[in-house]
């Protein structure tokens, strides 16, 4: 039998269900919007919290940098207290070096004193005259008296009586016993003693004094060196020699030849160049006769003017004992000596 199809209600359980979607649809997009309209915004403990942060960070890199230059320091410190270290090291090996070379010259020189005490002590065969002192006086590099005629030219003039001329000039006024403990004339005496001590046995020798004035020492004009008894005579002629007066080499070199024209080698003892003498220029004539006194070049010219009136062929020894304020001596009397086959020397002030 067929059914009658029955009417249905116009809400059926399908339409409430698309219904009830729709609903629930709607009230998800309000809450959706409800929770977006009530997010917060970022507040101001957020932005602080931000500075915060952003100054932390700048403090950080500060110190960082702070931290980079400490080591920086540390570093070149480092490097300098080692470089400091090495240089230390170095010094101490030098100062160590030089204390060992020190003491290696130090025992040298000890052996060498302990070497010419001992030669002090003995008795030179060869020695005319007693020479007292510690033994330094047996020993000069280069000097050596020889010849068959010798000759001793032995400078007493003023300045022999000190090493400037305002020394000098002080001891002018001085009495003759006094002029005579000058220590400069007491070491000029020591000097004409060491060549008398060091004279070979079979030369012959004269012995003159110069100044203004010259004067033959002892007994006869040429004695024997092998005679002590003509040596001591000398030697006491000589201790009675005042020095006073100018220099005048030329009268001393005129009386040493007519004293022994045979002499072969000739011995100057001397502080400087001549004063005194012979063949000047007019204008240092002029000079010396107004103003009693003589400039360096006149003094030069008159050491020339004394070398050529020199006996030739003649060997001259000059032993200087220089005097302030007289730079060419040295030079003029050095290259006399050495054209003429002698020896110069300038000697220590502790000699002889």
């Amino acid at each position: 039998m067929r059914r009658t199809r029955q009417a249905g209600d116009g809400f059926n359980l399908s339409f409430l269900d698309v219904m009830a979607c729709g609903l629930g649809a709607v009230i998800l997009i309000f809450i959706l919007v409800d929770f977006k309209a009530f997010t917060p915004e970022p507040s101001e403990e957020k932005e602080k919290l931000e500075q915060e942060l952003a100054a932390s960070m700048d403090e950080q890199q500060r110190l960082k940098k702070s931290i980079d230059e400490i080591n920086d320091k540390i570093a070149l410190e480092s490097a300098k207290q080692k470089d400091s270290k090495e240089a230390k090291n170095d010094t101490t090996q030098d100062q160590t070096k030089a204390l060992q070379d020190l003491s290696t010259q130090l025992a040298v020189v000890a052996d060498l004193e302990n070497q010419l005490t001992a030669l002090s002590k003995e008795v030179e065969k060869s020695a005319n005259v007693e020479l007292s002192g510690t033994g330094e006086q047996n020993f000069i590099t280069g000097m050596k008296v020889e010849g068959e005629q010798i000759g001793i030219l032995v400078d007493k003039s003023a300045s022999m009586m000190g090493d400037n001329l305002i020394d000098v000039l002080s001891k002018l006024a001085l009495s003759d016993g006094d002029k005579v403990s000058t220590a400069k004339w007491i070491r000029t005496r020591r000097v004409a003693q060491w060549l008398l001590a060091r004279l070979p046995q079979t030369s012959k020798v004269s012995v003159v004094t110069f100044s203004n004035t010259a004067n033959r020492l002892g007994q006869r004009n040429v004695s024997t060196a092998s005679v002590s008894g003509s040596m001591n005579s000398i030697l006491k002629d000589l201790g009675a020699v005042v020095p006073e007066g100018g220099t005048n080499l030329q009268l001393g070199i005129r009386t040493l030849f007519e004293t022994n024209p045979d002499i072969t080698d000739v011995y100057i003892v001397t502080d400087g160049l001549p004063t005194l003498g012979d063949g000047l220029p007019l204008s240092c004539r002029n000079f010396i006769s107004t103003k009693k006194s003589i400039s360096s070049d006149c003094r030069q010219a008159l050491m020339v003017e004394t070398i050529k009136r020199a006996p030739k062929g003649i060997r001259y020894n000059i032993i200087l004992l220089p005097i302030e304020g007289d730079p060419y001596a040295s030079p003029l009397y050095w290259n006399w000596s050495r054209v003429s086959g002698g020896t110069f020397l300038s000697p220590a002030p502790e000699w002889p």
